[in-house]
């Protein structure tokens, strides 16, 4: 059994080798007749559990000279900037100059390129949005006037019973108090309000409630469309808003490794068989989060979680000559 396991292997490397070689080489491709893998005998099992294991216990006898080279860790002296007025970069900005125009917010001057960069293309939608952290209610009325449709709702949500006073159903803002750290009080959200096109934490910082709202808010209060979205994460790295062992940024480094997780766990074979149709392993274990990742981006303390709910394993296909 193993060593037809290892055949079909070696045959798939190596038209997988062959060909991109040719490719390179701007050689022509052979044409090989390719004839579906014989069924497997019916004591056949799966061999994910002991190919992980195997995966693990070489991993952990390799050398660990290979790494980040130390130059990139060599400490330079980085100038701060001393002047009073925006760089012309910032001050062309039109979110920015957005921004501006709204009394009683603070940003930090690289936030606003990130902000356009993920929200840009969905400005335009019907939306709805969830914002966690209102305060002195900037943040809402610049997403008001960011998100143009008319029929985009906005949900602020603070432990402050001042921030009531930024209520305006009318204008399609809404205000709710209560703690991100309170499962019940977001479940009730979401309920009222949700699912939710974009769910933006901007609230207390701390790194246990980000960690506890994210793991109440991502499943079910975010559409399958839609993006997690968390900043001021510098505030980890600071007392006393590091109230946790785990910071959001270590539960990111995890997400990062689950989206692979199907990679982890299996043996190329369950991967580079062409067609699809020649493929044995009929569905993989993975964790549930793996299917529910379509991307992650990383700015300077932000970070943007796009969701999915990914159907299929992903396959490998290659095109006729």
């Amino acid at each position: 059994m193993i060593g037809d396991l290892l055949k079909q292997l070696f045959v798939a490397l190596g038209r997988f080798f062959a060909y991109h070689g040719r490719r390179i080489l701007h050689l022509p491709q052979k044409q090989v007749a390719i004839s579906p893998p014989p069924p497997p005998p019916s004591t056949f099992k799966e061999p994910e559990a002991k190919t992980a294991t195997a995966t693990v216990a070489s991993i952990a006898s390799l050398d660990d000279v290979v790494g980040l080279n130390p130059e990139f860790l060599r400490q330079i002296r980085w100038p701060c900037y001393q002047t009073d007025v925006p760089s012309p970069e910032i001050l062309s900005d039109p979110l920015y100059k957005m921004w501006t125009t709204i009394p009683g917010g603070h940003k930090w001057t690289h936030y606003f390129h990130a902000y356009e960069s993920i929200f840009g293309l969905r400005r335009t939608e019907p939306l709805k949005i969830l914002e966690i952290g209102v305060w002195h209610g900037a943040s809402l009325k610049l997403w008001k006037k960011y998100f143009t449709h008319p029929n985009t709702i906005i949900v602020g949500v603070d432990v402050l019973p001042e921030c009531r006073q930024f209520d305006s159903p009318a204008t399609g803002v809404h205000v709710r108090i209560g703690s991100q750290a309170d499962p019940a009080f977001l479940n009730q959200v979401v309920k009222e309000f949700g699912p939710f096109d974009i769910i933006m934490d901007d609230g207390s910082h701390f790194s246990s409630h980000i960690i506890t709202s994210f793991n109440h808010l991502y499943a079910d209060g975010l559409k399958d469309t839609g993006i997690y979205f968390v900043e001021d994460l510098h505030a980890n790295y600071w007392h006393p808003w590091r109230d946790s062992k785990k910071s959001f940024l270590d539960v990111c480094k995890e997400l990062m490794e689950e989206m692979h997780a199907h990679y982890r766990s299996s043996s190329p074979e369950d991967f580079l068989i062409n067609p699809p149709s020649f493929r044995t392993t009929t569905a993989l274990d993975v964790p549930q989060i793996t299917t529910m990742i379509r991307e992650m981006r990383f700015f300077d303390s932000i970070v943007a979680i796009y969701k999915t709910r990914a159907a299929y394993v992903p396959y490998y296909v290659g095109m006729p000559d």
